[in-house]
This record gives C-alpha cells, sequence and structure tokens, in this order.
C-alpha cells in the first residue's frame, strides 16, 4: 500500500505539471481577448478540478446558499496544505482573485498565469509593500469581483485549531464597504501534509459560513467571531471525519462532489 501511494503522487504531480504548464498556456492565449477574467478563470477552474480528480480528492461542500448575489465579498478561508488553493478555485462557484505569496509568482506558467489574470502577490517580508497590496485588493472590490485571503498568513501545520489572524482582510472588507464570508477547509491536512509531497486520499470538506457584516463590528471582534466559526466546524468535523480512519459515510450532511461532476 505504501509503494503504490508513493507511486500514486509521484505520477499525480508528473500529471500536474503537466496540466499547469497546458492550462497557463491556454489561460494567457484566451487573456488577450478576455477583458472581464472570466475566460482565465474558466482555465484555472478546470486545472484545478483536473488536479483534484487526479488526486481522487471528493470534496463535500456545505453552504452554497451563504453566498452572497448581488455585492462583492472579502473570502477569509484557513490555511492546511497547498491543496487549499485547488478546492478554492473548483469548488467555489464564482470568479475570484486571491491573495497568494509572491514566491508562487515566480513559477514558470503558474507565475504568469497569477500575474495575467491579475491575482494579488503577498510580500510578507516587506511591510512597505501592504499599502500597494491593499490597493489592488480595494479595486479588485470595486469591479465586484470577491477577493480570497487567507488570513493566518502561512499553512497551519496544527490544523485543530486555526492561528491567530492577520487583520488585513478584516480592514480591507471594512474599508470596502463590503462582507466577509468565512470558509472552512479541513481534510486537505491529511490529505498533503505541509512539508510533504506524498499523498493521503481521505475526505475533504469545504464550508461556507453566513456572510459577516463588520461596517459597525469592532475589528477584534469580527476577527474573534471568524476564528470561533471555523474552530467550531473544525472541531465537529473531526468528530464525525477522524482522518487517521477516514469513514465518508460518516461525513456531515452536506453535497459531496467529485471534480468531473461540477458544472461549468
Amino acid at each position: 500500500m505504501k509503494i503504490i501511494r508513493i507511486l500514486h503522487s509521484i505520477v499525480a504531480f508528473l500529471l500536474i505539471v503537466l496540466y499547469t504548464v497546458v492550462m497557463a498556456s491556454l489561460a494567457l492565449t484566451l487573456s488577450l481577448f478576455d477583458r472581464t477574467g472570466e475566460y482565465q478563470h474558466w482555465c484555472a477552474r478546470t486545472w484545478c478540478r483536473m488536479i483534484a480528480f487526479t488526486v481522487g480528492m471528493r470534496v463535500s461542500v456545505d453552504g452554497i446558499e451563504q453566498l452572497p448575489r448581488h455585492t462583492p465579498a472579502v473570502v477569509l478561508a484557513n490555511h492546511q496544505s497547498l491543496l487549499d488553493i485547488p478546492v478554492l478555485f473548483a469548488f467555489l462557484p464564482f470568479q475570484f482573485r486571491i491573495l497568494a505569496k509572491k514566491e508562487l509568482f515566480r513559477i514558470p506558467f503558474l507565475g504568469w498565469f497569477l500575474w495575467r489574470a491579475g491575482h494579488i502577490p503577498v510580500d510578507r517580508g516587506n511591510r512597505n509593500a501592504t499599502p500597494d497590496m491593499i490597493a489592488a485588493a480595494r479595486k479588485v472590490l470595486h469591479s465586484r469581483i470577491p477577493v480570497v485571503i487567507f488570513p493566518e498568513g502561512t499553512r497551519n501545520v496544527q490544523p485543530a485549531r486555526v492561528k491567530a489572524f492577520k487583520s488585513g482582510g478584516f480592514r480591507l472588507a471594512r474599508e470596502a464597504g463590503v462582507p466577509i464570508v468565512p470558509v472552512t477547509i479541513y481534510g486537505t491536512a491529511t490529505f498533503l501534509p505541509a512539508r510533504s509531497l506524498r499523498l493521503t486520499p481521505c475526505p475533504v470538506h469545504l464550508t461556507i459560513h453566513a456572510p459577516l457584516d463588520t461596517t459597525n463590528l469592532p475589528l477584534e471582534e469580527a476577527m474573534a467571531q471568524v476564528a470561533s466559526m471555523m474552530n467550531e466546524r473544525l472541531a465537529t468535523l473531526a468528530q464525525h471525519s477522524p482522518q487517521t480512519h477516514p469513514q465518508p459515510s460518516l461525513s456531515p450532511p452536506g453535497k459531496r462532489y467529485h471534480a468531473h461532476d461540477l458544472p461549468d
């Protein structure tokens, strides 16, 4: 079984490299004719669904109905694994821009796509870059496109509870006058742990919580409420889906998807 998982991981990552070259090249070509970003986002979504299918990732999605329909939002997600970004692109049903560490923008094809599609690099070691980053995010929100942020800043190697949040995403939502939509990801830390390239298939859950209006809410209170939502959901999922012995039949209610089952 161990050898099979290692071989599965090697083949999967080789295919992911191939998908990245092909889909990024297609997105870059389409960008010449794509003023809205829809075609480029379709490429990213398709690429990430291909990744999900290749690694055998089955995702249970709860709370789609919670998503705001007539206003942009700042989507705040916990961060457990390299698979979090593919999960969000594959299973959130709308176009968005993501704040991602600047190192990703240096990777051939992937980085070229991120730049061209208007995603926003985060320079974690340079505070002087923060105003430009916030300005870019506000511009995206002004164009009525949601922004996705990982408020923990980096992957959490203790995923049972969220790490202390950075306040940037909360300030952005309040200054832009848009709601926060908390999103809890569970299972990716086991599927692909931090500092590992070995895949361990298990159930993955994506929970979309009710939007939070922070207009008149103190910053600390907003951060505490989002952390509480995420920690409560993580605790519930840990009870029902122990990752050491995955049992999909015990998953909480929610629509479960394979990547190839999703509509475009």
